[in-house]
């Protein structure tokens, strides 16, 4: 694999397998990298019991060990999961890590009465929709 990857998106995946003794809930780990001009691709995906650092570590070394070196690595995203966000300290430390929005509005919505759904929203979205770091501020505090 070459080292060209400009982000790395990283989350769990829980599927649903039907299998002779009946429906089983499997944890994919997965990581999807993006090029500086677009183009996408599946990097790596490892079964697993769950998110735990030890788990997210074994898929992270596979893809430094197989050329992910993160020499261009402008960003990496992902979801809250604590074991994730200590894993890549130990594999990637160097490397910017944001949350992802998708989740967190994900997190803050189901947290929030129906009538004041499309309010909240509106003002999150403000925040990363913003123009300029000055603008996202403000949209925060206004938030």
């Amino acid at each position: 694999m070459k080292d060209d990857w400009a982000y790395l998106f990283l989350d769990g995946v829980s599927l649903r397998l039907r299998q002779p003794a009946g429906r089983q809930r499997v944890q994919m780990l997965v990581a999807y990298g993006i090029r500086r001009d677009g183009s996408r691709h599946l990097l790596g995906f490892l079964r697993s019991s769950g998110e735990s650092q030890v788990a997210w570590e074994g898929l992270l070394q596979d893809l430094f060990r197989r050329g992910l070196e993160g020499k261009n690595l402008l960003l990496i995203v992902t979801d809250g999961c604590a074991g994730l966000a200590a894993a890549l300290k130990t594999v990637y430390p160097r490397v910017l890590h944001q949350r992802c929005w998708v989740h967190k509005m994900r997190n803050i919505l189901e947290r929030v009465r129906k009538r004041d759904y499309d309010q909240v929203k509106a003002e999150a979205q403000a925040i990363y929709l913003a123009e300029s770091v000055r603008q996202a501020r403000q949209a925060f505090h206004r938030f």
